[in-house]
């Protein structure tokens, strides 16, 4: 694993923790989505920081960082922060009280707070249990046959219920088409329909998929008729088959 103690503008390890910390937006967090489907490495990092972020709140509580991190934190925003960003007057503020320029900075906060973790890690005190936020969650399973070649990585996003698989090597013969199922813990097969044979694949999720796509249920992949799909039943072998975690 990477030394955590060299920060690299860039390094993809960093931006592994960043995701883990649920601190990328946009493009950045769409980019990081491919990377966790199409690199292992990039996903093994993110796992690593969600085993170990997640070790440290399970013994540390609920935390506040200490006023020596706070004003870490100032420093580096004030030297990073653009003058005409930084000469702007006091914005109004509307009835939930954030404004543009709280959302900058809060964001630059995050960021910061990642490199003063990953360098100088601080005393810190226990917040009120009502203040901390649980960051939404996802859902990721990594399926491989090597012997057979074939490779399907996918990610749920059950807030947005969207399903996003990168598929390889499922090559079917005439008539056939490979179809994905659903297995809840304790559970029949679920389809959720036929799949590319090769390429990325994202579509939106029915509500009582969303409910089956959880942490604990099995994803798996059949060759099945390419006529009457969805199908009842899976028809053996099942091809390749592997758990959802969630990240």
């Amino acid at each position: 694993m990477a030394d955590d103690t060299a920060i690299v503008e860039d390094d993809p390890f960093v931006r592994a923790g960043e995701y883990a910390l649920g601190v990328l937006e946009g493009d950045e967090r769409s980019a990081a989505q491919r990377s966790m489907l199409s690199d292992a490495n990039f996903a093994e990092a993110v796992a690593w920081w969600e085993r170990r972020l997640g070790a440290m709140g399970e013994a540390a509580g609920r935390m506040l960082p200490s006023p020596s991190v706070w004003t870490g934190i100032e420093a580096r925003l004030d030297a990073d922060t653009p003058a005409d960003v930084a000469t702007m007057p006091e914005p109004s503020r509307g009835p939930s009280g954030w404004s543009i320029a709280t959302a900058i900075a809060g964001l630059g906060a995050a960021a910061a707070a990642l490199v003063l973790f990953l360098s100088t890690p601080e005393t810190v005190e226990t917040l009120p249990p009502d203040v901390a936020l649980a960051p939404s969650e996802q859902f990721v399973a990594q399926l491989q046959d090597e012997e057979a070649g074939r490779r399907l990585a996918g990610v749920v996003d059950p807030q947005n219920r969207r399903l996003s698989l990168s598929i390889d090597g499922f090559t079917a013969g005439e008539g056939q088409a490979p179809e994905l199922w659903v297995i809840p813990e304790g559970g029949a097969p679920v389809s959720l329909g036929s799949i590319p044979q090769s390429g990325s694949f994202a579509r939106d999720l029915s509500a009582r998929e969303a409910e089956l796509l959880v942490a604990g249920s099995t994803l798996a992949v059949t060759f099945e008729e390419d006529t009457g799909v969805p199908h009842e039943a899976p028809t053996p072998p099942i091809l390749i088959a592997g758990a959802l975690d969630r990240v």
